[in-house]
């Protein structure tokens, strides 16, 4: 016999299903791929803010940047792969991180607030 108070369905986090389960880490040699296909596309916008970013610019202040975040689905191709400022780069994925940070923490509320509050 199981108590139906204690049947729940697991919570799913965001970012970890089935279609994120497929894609490999970005980095090493894929990495320096993309910069040197970014290289090709001098001077550019920055997609983020629309800075110009120049051939002159030092290396350390540009990324690869994808259009499409891959946690938001984006690929990996070079279609998908344009220069961005490394300030805009990063704080792009930190502000993906705390949404789905905080997204996790009003499940895990929500979830303590429903097994916790079973007295009449």
């Amino acid at each position: 016999m199981t108590d139906a108070l204690f049947d729940m369905e697991p919570l799913e986090r965001p970012g970890r299903g089935q279609a994120a389960a497929g894609k490999k880490k970005w980095g090493g040699r894929d990495s320096t791929k993309a910069r040197a296909h970014c290289r090709t596309l001098l001077p550019a916008a920055c997609p983020s803010c629309g800075g110009m970013i120049t051939a002159e610019d030092p290396e350390d202040t540009w990324h690869a940047g994808h259009l499409e975040d891959r946690g938001q689905g984006g690929s990996d191709s070079l279609g998908n792969i344009v220069p961005e400022h490394a300030r805009c780069n990063t704080s792009a994925g930190g502000k993906l991180g705390a949404a789905i940070t905080n997204g996790n923490k009003v499940a895990v509320d929500w979830v303590r607030e429903r097994t916790l509050k079973w007295w009449p």
